[in-house]
């Protein structure tokens, strides 16, 4: 049964997850500069403050580093805006690096939840790394069902498997949930992605999910491809890149031609 029983569509909350100074032997992070990482944050901060206030009228950043958020704090008063921000910060690493990003993120999620003062029982919290920028994020909104308690892109191709790309595989740089969907399938999580016990954080939620989808008002593909801008962490890779745009465009054909793909 759906959390959410309204028929017309609500602006979204935007979660923002940071951490701009990665703790030191964080593994498999090519992107580790401070400096860099901040830069990252402020021009993806910028581009969302510029969305329009149907599709997200709340941002809440959210940074588990405790580093300073003065240039954050510069952006929202620099762009013109109507949105209502929050910005959190708070020491979140201290827990052994070998643990995984997973586990640091999602435990951010948690404390962004039950500290963040702007998100409503019935809001629809959008979650996106937030050093990247989803430049379709507006449509995808738009486009969403009114009624899930998980929004998220799920890959799952039997055939090729990890040919073009991870496969059974959850996309958690950009995903959705309900109140109901996030003490479901989200709340305490992190107590659980420990890089040792499940390996990757995507394929544990891509498990998760799968085995619950029936039942629990999960939508596991998203209705369009997801435009995304900015370097990943893990290997420094511009996903503007000429590979990553031939991966994407081949993804947004399947996903209209043959939606029963999910590549």
């Amino acid at each position: 049964m759906m959390s959410r029983k309204n028929t017309t569509r609500r602006p979204a909350v935007l979660l923002m997850t940071a951490t701009i100074t990665p703790p030191s032997g964080t593994p498999e992070l090519a992107r580790n500069d401070a400096n860099l990482r901040l830069q990252d944050y402020c021009e993806a901060l910028r581009f969302y403050l510029t969305l329009p206030d149907h599709s997200v009228n709340k941002i809440i950043f959210i940074d588990n580093s405790d580093s300073d958020l003065s240039a954050l704090e510069a952006v929202t008063r620099e762009v013109p805006h109507k949105k209502k921000v929050e910005l959190i910060r708070f020491q979140g690493n201290d827990h052994p690096p070998e643990f995984g990003k997973g586990y640091g993120e999602f435990k951010l999620i948690d404390y962004g939840m039950t500290h963040s003062t702007l998100i409503s029982p019935d809001d629809l919290v959008w979650k996106v790394t937030g050093r990247l920028r989803v430049l379709n994020l507006s449509q995808l909104i738009d486009t969403a069902p009114l009624q899930y308690n998980m929004y998220c892109d799920l890959r799952d191709v039997p055939i090729i498997g990890d040919q073009f790309g991870a496969n059974e595989w959850m996309d958690l740089r950009v995903f959705s949930w309900s109140k109901k969907g996030y003490k479901l399938y989200i709340q305490n999580r992190f107590k659980l992605l420990k890089a040792e016990l499940t390996g990757s954080p995507e394929r544990y939620f891509f498990k998760l999910l799968r085995a619950a989808q029936k039942s629990s008002g999960i939508v596991p593909r998203f209705r369009m491809q997801p435009n995304i801008a900015g370097f990943g962490g893990r290997l420094n890779v511009d996903y503007q890149n000429n590979s990553y745009r031939y991966k994407n465009m081949l993804r947004r054909i399947v996903r209209l031609a043959a939606p029963w793909i999910w590549l």
